[in-house]
């Protein structure tokens, strides 16, 4: 019953802020609530310690890693440029590129240009944009807190629905069913009469756009299968349940590789591997 009421709790948020995606995460980090995300699970299934820090102490990494700076600031370049659509307007090239110049954001400009350049030639332009940033609550099981999430990008194209999700790096990495799954069960329960895809937009990020040997941009279509539901329901009731005795003041273990992990230098257990 409690997961129901903190369910109905998170689907009022998300009309007072009217979809507004920050507003809603903001709510989130202010209100004392039970909830899973996608982010969440992968945190805690690649170290606890790693979810302590920064789930339970609210820590940032420091220093605050490049990459996190360059790829929440492209989500918004993108995300601008998307809305424009919704807002029937046109945000060119040049204009992204100026408040790329503009911004107060220390990061690697070269890169972002770039990467602008690339979305520019690979923009989704014949579907009809639905939403852009769309946050969202789902209740999976009476006995599972609810899971929140945002789309960066939401599409139809007759009688699909396409999600599109924004991944950056130096290189492309697999992609993970658990979260197309969740996407999934959330798109058909508000549109149940459409077909859902998952789409990944990996943009990675190069020095110079005539000088790779690998492509700087990936589309790849996500495949869940059905068959393997159950599997991907017993990931989230695990991390679900490691999360609630975290909270309730367990000791994190460590189990994850330090040299993947933005907050080894706030953690105690980095350097002795």
């Amino acid at each position: 019953m409690k997961f129901q009421e903190t369910y109905s709790t998170l689907q009022s948020i998300l009309s007072n802020v009217n979809n507004d995606s920050d507003l809603f995460v903001q709510e989130l980090h202010q209100q004392q609530l039970s909830y899973l995300s996608y982010s969440q699970i992968t945190t805690v299934e690649f170290c606890q310690q790693r979810y302590y820090l920064q789930y339970i102490l609210d820590q940032k990494p420091e220093p605050l890693p490049d990459y996190f700076t360059k790829g929440k600031l492209l989500h918004q370049l993108i995300a601008q440029s998307y809305q424009a659509d919704i807002d029937g307007t046109i945000v060119s090239l040049e204009e992204l590129q100026a408040q790329l110049a503009v911004s107060d954001e220390c990061c690697d400009q070269i890169h972002l240009s770039n990467a602008l350049m690339l979305y520019q030639q690979h923009r989704w332009q014949e579907q009809h944009v639905l939403a852009v940033e769309h946050p969202f609550a789902i209740l999976l099981a009476e006995d599972l807190p609810p899971l929140v999430g945002v789309i960066d990008l939401v599409l139809q194209d007759e009688d699909s629905i396409i999600l599109v999700d924004h991944k950056t790096g130096r290189n492309f990495y697999p992609y993970d069913e658990l979260q197309v799954a969740i996407y999934a069960h959330y798109v058909q329960s508000i549109y149940p009469d459409y077909d859902c895809q998952l789409y990944y937009d990996h943009y990675r990020w190069v020095n110079n756009l005539q000088r790779i040997r690998k492509p700087a941009f990936q589309r790849t279509l996500v495949t869940m299968q059905p068959a393997l539901d159950a599997l991907y329901r017993q990931r989230i009731y695990t991390a679900a349940e490691i999360i609630r005795r975290l909270h309730e003041g367990e000791t994190p273990s460590h189990t994850g590789a330090c040299f993947r992990c933005p907050f080894q230098k706030n953690c105690k257990f980095s350097y002795r591997n």
